[in-house]
């Protein structure tokens, strides 16, 4: 037992308060805490979406103006401002366009057409999956660029390409 106790020990430090590491990781964690509180409940109420799913969109993002930036500047590329802010604009459209669908959803239900929430549910699935399929396609355009090429993300696009059209024949029946 005192074996157990001994592996154990590392645990008083994590909460001795009085020493300064514990109290700046205290800090750090409050500030994240908070952060992602933010984030999560901004993307629940005015985007529709998980405060994950709004990381992840967020993330692909970065991924793919960071990708683009090296894709340029190996082919000799000369970097242009007006291409981040080119960026900024995207990803705001992007909320943008899950804003007025939520808004959409919402109004519609709150005027007595709640039998049309599932489908607006669905379609606002569908957006944000577009718009992630859109960045991977452009992430995986940019790693290519840059000599790396990734058969998963084709394996990805292949089967988004079979469910879009897949859904175009049962909406044009």
């Amino acid at each position: 037992m005192k074996e157990v106790m001994e592996h154990l020990a590392f645990l008083t430090r994590l909460f001795d308060f009085a020493d300064m590491k514990v109290k700046i990781a205290s800090f750090y964690g409050v500030i994240a805490s908070t952060l992602l509180t933010i984030i999560s409940t901004f993307s629940v109420s005015i985007l529709g979406i998980s405060g994950g799913l709004f990381l992840l969109l967020f993330t692909i993002m970065i991924t793919d103006y960071i990708t683009g930036l090296r894709a340029s500047k190996k082919e000799g590329l000369r970097f242009i401002s007006k291409k981040g802010l080119g960026w900024v604009f995207k990803f705001g459209s992007y909320l943008i366009v899950l804003s007025v669908s939520l808004s959409l959803r919402r109004e519609l239900c709150a005027n007595g057409f709640e039998w049309m929430e599932v489908p607006l549910i669905a379609i606002h699935f569908y957006i944000l999956v577009h718009i992630l399929m859109w960045e991977l396609k452009s992430v995986d355009e940019n790693f290519k660029r840059l000599g790396h090429e990734f058969k998963v993300l084709g394996l990805i696009t292949s089967i988004f390409l079979i469910v879009q059209d897949t859904l175009k024949k049962k909406i044009e029946k």
